[in-house]
Parts: C-alpha cells; sequence; structure tokens
C-alpha cells in the first residue's frame, strides 16, 4: 500500500512533504499543486500537455 502510495502522490523535492492541490481550474483541466511551506509549485497545463514546475527561489 505505501509503494502505491508513493508512485500516485508528489513530494516536495525540498521537505519531502505531499504537494497540496488548492487551486484547481476544472472548466480549463489545469492543476496548480503546492508544497504546504511554498518552497515548491507544480502545474498541469493539458493544452501544451506538460508540467511546469517552479521552486522557491523562482516563486519569490
Amino acid at each position: 500500500m505505501t509503494l502505491l502510495r508513493k508512485l500516485l502522490h508528489d513530494y516536495c523535492p525540498s521537505c519531502k512533504q505531499p504537494l497540496i492541490t488548492k487551486k484547481s481550474n476544472v472548466f480549463s483541466a489545469e492543476v496548480i499543486k503546492t508544497c504546504p511551506k511554498g518552497h515548491y509549485k507544480k502545474e498541469f497545463h493539458p493544452a501544451i500537455e506538460t508540467y511546469i514546475e517552479t521552486t522557491k527561489s523562482e516563486i519569490s
């Protein structure tokens, strides 16, 4: 069960905490996951079919 959980959840590369999905737009299917401490942000954009990853130094 823990192996399956590790495969399905995304984690912050800095603090290893699971990312939280706070901001998601259902109509555009855009998904934004963030680190609870603000170290990392991962966005999925279906129009370009890619993930955009941002670290704390790039967010500030």
